[in-house]
Formats: C-alpha cells, structure tokens, sequence
C-alpha cells in the first residue's frame, strides 16, 4: 500500500525506511518547522504536514497514518485554525469517540466548525488511538483545559519520561526545544514490531472516489424539448405525451423547480435521459444571456409547433434533498469532473471524468444514481445544469463551481477594488464574497502555508445599518453556538479593556494609548459636530515589528537566525463623523478574512463601538463603511464555505439615500461624503507635506523606513506594515494628522498602495496624491516593483 494513500500535502523528509515520527505543523508550513530540526533528530522523522480543518484534513491524517508502515508518533506542532481546531478535536476524539446520539461521526465535546469525521468510522478511530501516540504541542486559544486532560489522559499510556518532556511545552517559548527533545527522545526507543494496515478502499472512497474515465458516444441525441433565448430570458418548450408546455425566465435552476412541481401535480412525464439534457439546454442559454458566451445547441429539437400551456414560475423553490445520492462537479485538467456521491459512506462512490459533457451525461444517464421520490426530476435537470455549465468551461476555457451561475476567469495580473453597496448584510457580504471569488487576484499567500488566495481591496457600504445589521443570519451559526450568543460574545470582546496576550482590540481602543478612545470620541463629537473622530489600533512602533533570534548548535555556535514578526491589530481604525443628523462610521481593516472573520467584525464593531457612540450622542446611526484594504479567500480552507454563503438565498434591499456616499472623486458632491479614487501610481520625487514629517518621525520612529524593511526582509507581498501620521496620544489634530491610513505592497509583480485621509477638498487632493506618489515611489526604490494603483479614500470629502 502505498504512502499517502489519500491525498495530501506532506513533506518526507527521512530516508530511514523505518522512521516512525509524523510532525503535524497545523497552520504553519512544513518546510519553517522542517529548518528548525536538527539533521540528527531529523532522521527518524517520517513525515512532515500541515492540518487546517477537520474533515479532508484531520480525516486524511488518520487514513495516512494507519497506511504508513512504521510511523509510530504524531506531534501536534504549531498555532491550529482558531475556526475549526483540528489538533484539539483529534485529542477530543481519541479520548471521548462520537456521539453516538448524533449522525455523521460527531466527535463528543467538539470545538470550533463541522468537529466530526463522517468519513472516519469507529473501528478506524479505535485503531489510529491503539497504533498512534498523539503527542499536543501546538499552541492554541481556550483549549487549555482540554490540552490539560488530555496529557493526564496520555499519562497512563506512555513512559514518565516521556510524559515530563510534554508537560514542558506548557512553557510556550521553548516549543521547538521541546520538539526537538522530544523527537530526540522517541529516536532512542525501540521500534515496535507492530504489523502493516490492510484498508479497504471503501473506509475511504469519500475522502478519494476512484476516477472512471469517460468515452463513449458524441452524437448529437433527439429530444421532444427546445430551449432558446428571447432576449434576456430563457424560453423552453416541452412536448410530452400528456400535452405541450412552455416556460421562461431568468434563472435555470427556478425553471426547473417550476416544471417539476408542474410535471408532479399533473401527472407529466419527461424521459429520464431527456431531463438531464433539459437542464444542460437551460443552462447553455443562461450562460449566453449572463456571461455573452455563445456555444451551439447540444441537442436536436424535435419539437412542433402547436398550441402550448404556460408552466408558471414558482415564486420560490422548497427543497426536499434526494437521501441517497448527491453530486459533486467541477473542472480538472481541462475536463468535466462529476463525483457521483452517497450519503452512506459504505455505498460505492466513484469519479467521472469527460473532455465532453454528451458522453458525460449519456454515463450518468445508465448509471441512474437518484432516488425516485417527488423532485426526482428536479435533481436530474439539477445536474445536467451544474454539468453543463462545467462543461463549457472547458470549452471556452473559463472557470465554473457549482451553484455559482457565473463562468469567469481567474486573474493573476491586476488587484481589484471592489465596491459593494447595499441595505441587507447576507446580500452584502455574498455578494464581496463572490467578486473576490471571481475577480480577486489569484496568487499564493505571503504565508506560504496557507495555499492559494483570492484577494482585494473591498469597500463594504451597509445602509442605515441599524436595519441591515438587525439580525444575524442563521448561516453562520457555529457548532452549537446559537448567532444571538456569538454576537453578544463579539460585543463583549470589543468592548472589554482587558488584555489577554499580545493585544486585543477592546484594550487597543479603550485602554493602550493611555486613554478610553471611545469616551473620547463623544466628547469630542460633542464639543464638535463638525468634526472628525478616529479611533487607532494599530500602533507603528510596537508593530509591525521583526525580532531575530540566533539558533546555536550543540557547542553553542551559531548556525541560522530565526525571525520573529509581531501579531499585529488587523482592525486598524475607526473614524466617525456627523451629516444629515446621522453618524456615519468609517471602520479600516489592514488584512481581512472575508469569509469567516467579516461577519463578526462588522456586527462587533456595530455593537460594541457604533451603537454605542450614537446612543451617547443621542443622535441615529447612518451608514457602515468597511474599508478592508487586503482581503482574502483562503481556497484551501474556506472555497466551500465560500460557495455555501454564496449559495445563500438572501433579500438585496434597494437603497435610495446613499448622502453619505461614497462618491468619484470627480462628482461635484454637496456636503459631507466618503469619497475615493483609483489612481496609477507615478514616480514622485519628494514632497513638502505636513503630513510627511510626522510620519518620519512618529514618536522618535521613522515608520516608512520601518516599513520598507518589513518588507524586505518578510517578503513584500506581507500586509502587516501600515503608515500613519495620526496619532492618537496627540490632543491636536491638525493638518500634519490628516493622513489616517497608509499600506503598500507587492501584488501580481507591482506595488499597490492603499490611503485614507480625513478632511478631504479639492485644494488638499493634488497634494495627498503627491504624497502618496512619494511614498510609493520610495517603497518602488528599495522592493524593486513598478507601481500599479493607488486606491485614494477621503472620510470625509468636501466641495470647496
């Protein structure tokens, strides 16, 4: 048997055959935690990978492990995912197993998102607990307890010795001395004689269905339907032998919940073979109306002309899922992928793959894999749709998922703004989420670990936000944490002054520059309505902070340096100003999760800072900005979570008074307004701006120096580095404060630079771009990258 024997990404650094160590690097790269073992201990380590998510990450570890032949150890190394904590679900499964009241493998007391195994039964478990030693020493948040009973768990399962070298990890800055103690330690023990894991492919098909190539006939096949555009609608006529029907509208899916309840109701039949093909028809001209990509009929229609009942639209779809049978559909390798599932894990599941999708279809066709219930035909017209649309995509070369209508394709030379503006915050946040899905940049992450991203610069605009932010959608709900607790846990945790570690955003705002700044900005808005008021996180010169350390060897020689960054606020900043009697609320991200961290960000800062500064003004809350300068989709941990919130149905509420703006900076605006530009970036020599001097001297600290070197020595696409001349210590804020926010870095080969100033005119922008020119023109001087765009805010703006 082969090793891995499901998929993984794993490094193997030993050429000792009989090595028996696995080191688990959960969020950091392999190849860090790699440098940092001695060549010696190295030896009798196996495998060296990274763990992210439970399911297809902790599930692959296990089938691995049990398919290698002598691995023997496992050490959890490194920070875990504060979302899914896989390393403390896997010592919660060793020492409590499933819930056996609970479906789908729930691993009893589990943390965080999705804590089970579906595809890992109990008899596995049983054997990875009997075969592999777990050893925890990875760093993590509130799971202390369970790290703690897991070690006095283990403590009767290993050697004291053994058992006091893991109680040492408790000190957590001695982590990779331990490690290295540690795998020194195993290196000493004699290898068990323990025999080779026979698996059966069937413990995990769903983890790796077995591929099937596809072949077969491409004729063009007859049907009694015909699908074609009218406009921008989808127009479909169906000759049954109960009668003749027509449909239209804008959206495959609801048509072909329309005809199937129609179908149902009277008693209508439809060929089996001809439904997946109706669904393939619909979605060839969905595509052509919504993404202009033309591609001939699959199909000869051989309807006739006669009379025709009209199928009415649904007002909505209800859902009745088939229980035995699901799909799974994407492209690869230039061909239609089809994963031909089944919610019995012990049923036959299996991959289909096609250059064309009328071999693709006339297979799934004979196969036949749906349950015969109401909306059988439903699911047939489902997958030829999601087949279909696949199947174009590799015909034109562009990039499809499922349940997303859209075929786009993937950008690796431009870094977006994006602009998403409206009064519902699920319809928001989908759709930020589905522009940097499909117009993001795609590239690798600065923290190579971390896989591909989709990045950009996303401004989200949420209109009288008290409304929008009203309720928080059940969708994101997490484990058995209700979304009224989570955000009264978000509330709490903006709010507190306390400080656990190296920061938190509540003792960042009220407590770290020596003053409450949110007592503050009432008093100050108080004393003037006129006024800005920005609240500051970021500290530019305790973060953004590089520390080496020297790695001695044995004779205490030097043998490399290791650098440390510091854990920088990526909420940076709130600014807050009065017009039309409403506060308006600027709020500025340096790096944001758009998938899972957003949501709680934008109902915390709401109800922890927001709500609370209107209430005290006695004035109402206007508009939400959020400003996220970087943010990104981590594909290979949260693509999926991404589809479903994209999947989401959500109500888009149209919004009249956008006063507030944001506005080009070439509209002539009346009043206050947010406004912004995108500028290319030009070589700039220097400039006199007050703002310049204070930021090369911020409290003795030159930060645009300081930043650049960041850069240089982390990597220039890392986005910790953020310039400021504001300065919250200051009581005066004048015109060499103006400038809020400053970050540039490297993106697709060029630098980007976003800016924020307050207090923005027409006599003041010809000045702030210059200095923005400058400052970019100096990072260009020492990353060697030409400039790309600069993304320009104002908060506010005024027409002089």
């Amino acid at each position: 048997m082969t090793f891995p024997v499901v998929e993984a990404f794993v490094e193997q650094p030993s050429k000792e055959k009989q090595a028996k160590i696995g080191v688990c690097t959960n969020t950091q790269a392999p190849s860090m935690v790699k440098i940092e073992i001695p060549e010696a201990c190295l030896v009798d380590v196996a495998v060296i990978g990274s763990l992210v998510v439970n399911r297809d990450g902790a599930e692959r570890m296990i089938i691995n492990s049990l398919a290698h032949p002598s691995l023997e150890y496992i050490i959890l190394f490194g920070l875990e995912t504060i979302s899914f904590r896989p390393s403390t679900n896997l010592l919660l499964a060793l020492m409590k197993g499933y819930d056996k009241k609970k479906s789908g493998n729930m691993i009893i007391n589990g943390k965080g998102v999705s804590p089970h195994y579906p595809s890992v039964s109990e008899k596995l478990l049983d054997m990875f607990q009997k075969r592999i030693t777990v050893i925890p020493l990875y760093t993590h948040e509130k799971c202390d307890a369970v790290v703690a009973e897991y070690v006095e768990w283990l403590r009767t399962r290993i050697p004291e010795e053994l058992y006091i070298l893991i109680k040492g990890a408790q000190e957590k800055d001695r982590f990779y001395d331990v490690l290295n103690k540690i795998i020194a330690w195993i290196a000493k023990q004699k290898r068990s004689d323990q025999e080779i894991v026979e698996l059966d492919a069937k413990d995990f098909q769903h983890l790796q269905p077995p591929t099937r190539q596809v072949d077969g006939d491409e004729s063009v096949p007859e049907v009694h339907f015909e699908v074609k555009q009218e406009g921008k609608k989808i127009v479909v006529l169906i000759d049954t032998v109960q009668g003749n029907f027509k449909i239209e509208g804008d959206d495959s899916f609801l048509m072909a919940y329309s005809i199937t309840t129609y179908c149902y109701v009277h008693a209508i039949t439809i060929p089996k073979y001809e439904q997946l093909l109706l669904g393939l028809e619909m979605s060839r001209v969905e595509v052509a109306i919504r993404n202009d990509i033309q591609v001939d009929s699959f199909v000869k229609s051989m309807v006739n002309r006669e009379e025709r009942k009209d199928i009415q639209l649904a007002p909505r779809p209800l859902l009745i899922p088939d229980k035995k049978y699901f799909y799974k559909i994407g492209t690869k390798n230039k061909k239609i992928v089809v994963q031909s599932m089944a919610n019995d894990v012990n049923e036959e599941v299996f991959e289909l793959q096609s250059e064309k999708v009328i071999p693709m279809l006339n297979t799934i066709a004979t196969y036949d894999r749906f349950e015969e219930y109401q909306q059988s035909m439903l699911h047939r017209m489902d997958v030829g749709i999601e087949t279909g649309r696949a199947g174009i995509a590799v015909l034109k070369n562009t990039n499809f998922f499922q349940d997303f209508r859209n075929l786009f394709h993937m950008n690796t030379t431009s870094f977006p703004l994006i602009v998403v503006d409206g009064g519902n915050f699920l319809a928001n946040h989908r759709e930020i989420i589905t522009q940097v899905y499909t117009r993001g940049l795609t590239a690798s992450h600065p923290d190579t670990h971390k896989g591909t991203m989709r990045s950009a610069t996303v401004l989200g605009v949420f209109r009288n936000v008290q409304q929008a932010l009203k309720n928080f959608p059940a969708v994101y709900s997490s484990g058995s944490q209700s979304v009224e607790m989570m955000r009264a846990d978000y509330k709490k945790q903006l709010s507190s002054p306390e400080c656990s570690g190296s920061y938190t955003y509540g003792q960042r705002t009220r407590a770290h520059f020596g003053k409450d700044q949110l007592l503050e900005a009432v008093a100050a808005l108080k004393r003037d309505p006129k006024g800005v008021y920005v609240i500051q996180r970021f500290d530019p010169v305790i973060d953004m902070t590089l520390k080496e350390t020297q790695i001695t060897d044995a004779a205490g020689k030097s043998v490399r340096k290791r650098v440390e960054a510091s854990k920088d606020p990526c909420l940076t900043h709130d600014t807050y100003f009065i017009a039309n009697n409403k506060l308006h609320a600027f709020h500025i991200a340096r790096a944001h999760n758009i998938v899972n961290a957003y949501p709680e960000n934008i109902f915390g800062l709401h109800d922890a800072y927001d709500a609370f500064v209107a209430e005290k003004l006695g004035i109402p809350l206007g508009d939400m900005f959020m400003l996220s300068s970087r943010s990104n989709i981590l594909l290979l941990t949260e693509e999926q979570k991404a589809k479903k919130i994209i999947a989401e149905p959500a109500v888009t509420t149209e919004v009249h008074d956008r006063l507030s703006g944001p506005l080009k900076l070439d509209v002539i605006s009346q009043g206050r307004v947010v406004a912004y530009d995108i500028l290319p970036l030009e070589c700039e020599a220097r400039v006199s701006h007050p703002c310049l001097e204070a930021i090369e001297n911020y409290n003795g600290v030159n930060i645009v120096k300081k930043a650049i070197r960041y850069l240089k020595v982390r990597g220039s696409a890392h986005n910790n580095p953020v310039i400021c001349s504001y300065d919250p210590k200051k009581e005066v804020v004048d015109e060499a404060h103006r400038l809020i926010f400053f970050q540039c870095n490297e993106q697709a080969r060029k630098l980007y630079v976003t800016a924020v100033f307050m207090n923005g005119s027409n006599k003041k922008k010809k000045d702030d771009i210059k200095l923005c020119n400058y400052l970019a023109t100096e990072f260009s001087r020492e990353l060697n990258y030409i400039g790309g765009n600069l993304f320009l805010f104002y908060v506010p703006f005024e027409n002089e």
